[in-house]
């Protein structure tokens, strides 16, 4: 029996034994370029749903926008949105109280106060409270008071609250004077245009 030639098969056998461990590390590597690129592509398709679940939450938000913008400038435009306008509150208490006929009008404005929580939901809603004294010859007088300011107030505003009273113990003349005292409180309400700043 005749033995191999192992001298003639050595370099043969090298490059076998060398192609099998280039192909055993080619192996390797690229399972782990396989992985690398899986995770790759695991990391793209999250930024991927990210930024589509941005791009949906940007076009609700442009829907939003779109749909109350109009009733958004309004409410600007009647001074609900942005800086108090308070001139033009005491300019529509007496413009209200000349149109209904009165006879006289005292006022007083108190500062800017945060709105309670429940009314405001979320908002930065703040109200200002202000007290108006009229003479009163009847009490229609008072609903056509209130009546005109609703069609001259700038704003949003709230009645509180009107009490009438006589004010002394004069008998009962008829003469063309105010006998009665209304004294009501309405409260301003305002909205802050800019969060980031203090009211």
């Amino acid at each position: 029996m005749r033995h191999p030639p192992f001298a003639a098969l050595k370099l043969p056998l090298l490059l076998v034994l060398t192609a099998l461990l280039l192909a055993g590390g080619g192996i390797l590597w690229s399972r782990g370029q396989a992985q690398d690129a899986g995770l790759a592509l695991q990391q793209q398709r999250s930024a991927l749903d990210g930024a589509r679940q941005q791009l949906d939450r940007s076009r609700q938000q442009q829907q939003l926008i779109a749909t109350h913008l109009a009733d958004y400038q309004a409410l600007a435009a009647r001074g609900f949105i942005g800086a108090e306008d308070r001139l033009a509150w005491i300019e529509a208490a007496q413009l209200a109280n000349r149109d209904a006929g009165l006879y006289a009008l005292d006022y007083r404005l108190a500062p800017r106060a945060a709105s309670l929580p429940a009314l405001a939901q979320g908002l930065p809603l703040g109200q200002t409270s202000m007290t108006l004294t009229l003479p009163l010859l009847v009490e229609a007088d008072l609903a056509r008071f209130l009546n005109a300011l609703k069609a001259r107030a700038p704003g949003v505003y709230r009645v509180q609250g009107c009490q009438l009273s006589h004010p002394g113990d004069a008998p009962f003349e008829p003469v063309n004077q105010p006998r009665l005292l209304a004294e009501c409180e309405l409260l301003w309400f305002t909205v802050a245009a800019d969060t980031g700043k203090a009211q």
